[in-house]
């Protein structure tokens, strides 16, 4: 009889397969029989381990929010930042897999690409908020909006960074042209973005806030024609 600690060696050897396979194949493309042959297990041990191929796929998507998860939650305390980018700069292929299936995912429009930025979203809400209790990150007026801002400046790197890799002349590591010289040319202009910001004074900031507050919602206003001209009926 199989002991216990090996049916989870089984269930995480399959669920790993699974994420290789729908990130680089899609989830639509990807079979059962091909995640059991990727994890050299039987068709028939994966539906004993997860029950069916849409249960398969949710286990992957927790799985690699918690990765996620752990990560920005490292991002929050700098010490844990250093490490944390020292161990992608020694062992990228490590990240490759996930940022794979990260990558599919969100672009993949149905309810678990949505469900899946979702939870992103929230993850980033929650760094959030324990770095500013931490008085590592500034309070803000709107915790939610600056979570979707900064989970969408992250995934959109991960969705374009073949471009990114190839606008500053890093070279184009694997299908996600994500490697350690893009790392190594972002790390730092970012993070002065994040830290210092980029405006030299609140102008921007004070002309939006301006408009945004005393301009009435879209809709609430009757808007002329546009071939209408002053003085014509």
């Amino acid at each position: 009889m199989r002991s216990v600690a090996d049916d989870l060696t089984t269930r995480a050897r399959i669920r790993d397969a699974a994420i290789v396979l729908f990130g680089r194949d899609g989830f639509s493309r990807a079979t059962i029989r091909s995640v059991a042959a990727q994890a050299g297990v039987s068709p028939g041990l994966v539906i004993h381990h997860f029950g069916s191929k849409a249960a398969l796929r949710e286990a992957c998507d927790q799985h690699v929010l918690r990765q996620t998860a752990g990560q920005g939650k490292e991002k929050a305390d700098p010490e844990a930042t250093r490490l944390l980018i020292q161990d992608y700069l020694d062992h990228p292929d490590h990240y490759a897999s996930e940022i794979t299936y990260i990558r599919r995912t969100l672009s993949d429009e149905s309810e678990a690409g949505d469900a899946f930025f979702d939870a992103v979203v929230s993850q980033t809400e929650d760094i959030l908020r324990s770095g500013i209790q931490a008085g590592t990150i500034r309070d803000v007026d709107d915790l939610r909006a600056v979570a979707v801002v900064i989970a969408s400046n992250s995934l959109s790197l991960l969705m374009l960074g073949r471009h990114a890799s190839r606008a500053l002349g890093a070279p184009v590591t694997g299908p996600h042209g994500i490697g350690p010289e893009m790392l190594r040319k972002l790390t730092l202009p970012a993070l002065d973005i994040y830290t210092h910001g980029l405006y030299a004074d609140t102008r921007f900031l004070d002309a939006a806030r301006e408009v945004l507050q005393t301009r009435k919602p879209e809709g609430s206003m009757p808007r002329e024609p546009r071939n209408s001209r002053p003085g014509v009926a």
